[in-house]
């Protein structure tokens, strides 16, 4: 009895502690196509170009003209107090002319947490970038990236400082990361977009998740272990 009871107990404060609220995730699980004739996506902006579903992944592509950028609804709207991140696997192809793809988005033209492509600094194929105002990163990382490797990147917005932080393939919310430096307090953001814009790269992305808390975005080794040890007490103790 008192096993169950500890099992239990564990496992129900890493649900209620733990972890925040899932806001969004695709899988892309769509018919190839236009991306915007799946229920869950809507254009903001452009008239040409439009986002593609290919193999269960989106092409954001990178060019001259008119070219479309998407969001998808969270579902509420940000308020004080609050912080959303936001994780996806994206692949870089092409070129590494400044550009800025993905990002959250309020009801209108507000963006935040804007991620970029950007041109190297020390002898790999690009950099990625980071800016909550403006074209341009407020900073970028100071190591480089390849081409046609997979990386995940977690992005947070924080309601009350204004100021993102972006991740590359971290383990847990210490890994490193860079912040934005230009604060932009106290927008509602309310989608999570992808944008085409002027570059000249080629994105793939996949796996978008949106959450409250880092651990729903990237869950750590050591709770994912707990978790599964308290939910493996309770299944051995009602058999």
């Amino acid at each position: 009895m008192k096993a169950s009871l500890l099992s239990t107990s564990v496992f129900l404060a890493l649900c209620s502690t733990s972890f925040g609220t899932v806001l969004l995730t695709d899988d892309f699980s769509y018919p190839d196509g236009d991306l915007t004739t799946s229920a869950a996506w809507s254009n903001h902006s452009g008239s040409g170009s439009f986002v593609q579903v290919t193999s269960q992944t989106i092409t954001l592509v990178q060019g001259s003209g008119s070219r479309e950028d998407v969001n998808a609804s969270l579902g509420i709207t940000m308020g004080a107090g609050e912080t959303y991140y936001a994780s996806f696997d994206v692949t870089v192809s092409g070129g590494s002319t400044t550009a800025y793809f993905a990002h959250f988005k309020d009801s209108a033209t507000g963006f935040n947490g804007r991620i970029f492509v950007a041109a190297p600094s020390s002898g790999g194929d690009f950099t990625f970038g980071l800016s909550d105002v403006g074209s341009s990163p407020d900073t970028t990382f100071a190591t480089d990236f390849s081409f046609n490797t997979s990386y995940k990147l977690v992005v947070s917005y924080d309601y009350d400082t204004g100021l993102s932080e972006l991740w590359v393939n971290p383990t847990s919310e210490a890994s490193p990361s860079i912040s934005s430096v230009t604060a932009d307090p106290s927008q509602p953001m309310e989608a999570f977009a992808f944008r085409q814009g002027s570059g000249n790269s080629t994105e793939v992305i996949d796996n978008l998740v949106v959450a409250t808390t880092f651990a729903e975005v990237v869950p750590e080794p050591s709770i994912t272990l707990l978790g599964g040890i308290g939910l493996l007490g309770l299944l051995r103790r009602r058999r």
